[in-house]
């Protein structure tokens, strides 16, 4: 299937990705250009999903229940003259 782009501002930027990568045809410029793309969301996506779940775990570690802090101790200790 032949590609046929209409739009001359989207036909002169597939003709300058293709001469910046050296593709033989516009087609396989547009299509290694969409190849990246996609893999680059996907790989985005990934990122953000062990984010949230580092996240998730360090919360989880790092978090204290409200009967093992006493903020009212804390803050009278903050004034307390040796």
């Amino acid at each position: 299937m032949a590609l046929f782009i209409k739009d001359e501002t989207v036909d002169a930027l597939a003709e300058r990705y293709q001469a910046a990568i050296k593709a033989k045809t516009k087609t396989e410029a547009v299509r290694q250009a969409l190849e990246r793309a996609l893999r680059d969301r996907g790989a985005k996506e990934d990122y953000v999903d062990r984010m949230v779940a580092w996240s998730k775990a360090f919360n989880a570690r790092t978090q204290q229940s409200e009967t093992e802090y006493d903020e009212k101790a804390f803050i009278d200790g903050l004034y307390e003259e040796d």
